[in-house]
């Protein structure tokens, strides 16, 4: 049980809304399930602009003046239009916020320097259409269409060109790796499209040298696991598509998987992002442990007593923001689907002790490519752990770089063994040390 719980509580922040996590969970529409848990939760009144998400818009009438110290969790793109400077924090640049973002930290431009790029390493990405031709990685990547003829397949979205950067754009963990791209059109049926996507990649990969096969394959997308379990919409079909994968020597990274427990982190612009000590426990992990320790204090000791204290929370919390807002949404689902699978006790203890013995990945205060046009970049005060997926897999192929006869078994030990102390039995991921643990040549050569 306590292995579905992190599981789900890696899916609350990987669609961005409370809506993708019921598709998933089996509820919303298409779904058979008829309990709405959210029947009679009202609307949350958000009271802060903390974590506000202010991509494509136009906030030029709002007086932002009072907001520097939350300026950097904003989510913005080249497209926000931003008020006039009286308007602005005197101390805040959206442009610099923006350029500090691209940089990935934890040493990553020092070893760039000394020839560790990812260089003869290929990898990919299976995830949603993007425009190919983008700045960040239009040089580095062969672009592949899972299902050409998909009414969807033209429709593009920013979370693949996010992946992409992340992985092995001009600014990404392993910029000089050959990034091969299979895009799935965005639909009902994600797990289908996915399977489809990696028996196409198995198939592609039989013909490329053996020297330039793909090594490691990032899907930004977890199992959720009752789907798993029962097999809805193709999941059992997924899971064994990876495991073929893995039969074949190579490594696929996704959130949640059983191989390397990771979570994510970030270091605000302004900070020395090469510091470990910049580095903070990821957003959406304050956002649960906030809402959480509330619950405590509340002195709530039930499932239902939990659900209504959430509920008065959405429209009462004066500091409410988007994100604590969707952490309150994600409990109270909570409260509904597993309330008979965990005493709420020991539920609420195991989120305010998060994160626990996991690996610290950044994902937080990153800018990335975006798919508004083939030059434009969009920075996210809050990330997901589709950032922190593609984050880990660059730095395997920095890895198979330093030693390319290296093992699964041998990357994820070393990742792990090279990590630094980050928060209680969490770990922060170590770049160098972990070339190092691995045997590998920190020359790349």
């Amino acid at each position: 049980m306590k292995k579905i719980l992190i599981l789900f509580l890696v899916f609350a922040l990987m669609g961005g809304t409370i809506a993708s996590i019921l598709v998933f969970a089996g509820i919303g529409p298409g779904s058979s399930t008829k309990t709405d848990p959210f029947a009679d939760v009202p609307a949350p009144v958000i009271r802060s602009l903390r974590y506000a998400d202010f991509r494509g818009q136009d906030v030029a009438s709002l007086d932002l003046s009072r907001s520097g110290d939350i300026f950097p969790t904003f989510t913005f793109d080249s497209k926000t239009v931003w008020p006039e400077a009286d308007k602005m924090p005197s101390a805040v640049s959206p442009q610099k916020i923006m350029e500090q973002g691209k940089y990935l930290g934890l040493g990553l431009s020092a070893l760039h320097r000394e020839g560790l790029t990812g260089k003869g390493i290929s990898v990919a990405v299976i995830d949603k259409p993007i425009l190919p031709d983008h700045v960040e990685f239009s040089g580095n990547m062969t672009y592949i269409e899972v299902k050409p003829d998909h009414p969807n397949a033209k429709q593009v979205h920013f979370h693949g060109a996010a992946v992409a950067s992340i992985l092995a754009g001009k600014h990404g963990v392993a910029p000089g790796a050959r990034l091969y791209y299979f895009a799935v059109p965005d639909d009902a049926d994600p797990y289908a499209r996915y399977t489809e996507a990696m028996m196409k990649l198995l198939e592609y990969q039989k013909t490329l040298p053996e020297r330039e096969k793909i090594r490691v394959v990032v899907v930004s997308h977890g199992i959720e696991p009752e789907a798993l379990a029962q097999n809805e919409g193709g999941a059992r079909d997924w899971a064994q598509a990876i495991e073929k994968a893995r039969g074949e020597g190579i490594i696929v990274v996704y959130p949640g998987m059983n191989e390397i427990n990771f979570t994510g982190t970030g270091a605000l612009p302004g900070k020395d992002r090469d510091d470990p000590s910049s580095y903070e426990l990821w957003t959406w992990t304050k956002a649960k442990k906030e809402v959480a320790q509330k619950l405590k204090d509340s002195g709530v000791n039930s499932w239902d007593a939990a659900r209504e204290e959430l509920k008065k929370f959405l429209t009462d919390y004066p500091e409410l923001d988007a994100l604590t807002a969707e952490a309150a949404h994600t409990f109270i689902y909570f409260s509904t689907a597993y309330r008979n699978e965990v005493p709420f006790s020991v539920w609420l203890e195991s989120v305010l002790g998060e994160p626990g013995k996991t690996l610290a990945v950044p994902a937080d205060y990153l800018t990335v490519a975006d798919v508004r046009a083939k030059d434009a970049y969009a920075y996210y005060g809050s990330g997901g752990l589709s950032w922190a997926a593609p984050y880990l897999a660059g730095l395997m192929a920095l890895g198979f770089q330093a030693k390319p006869g290296a093992t699964q078994d041998e990357i994820l030990k070393a990742l792990w063994d090279s990590s630094t102390p980050f928060s209680g039995e969490a770990r922060l991921v170590n770049p160098r040390g972990f070339i190092g643990a691995l045997g590998g040549n920190l020359t790349g050569k």
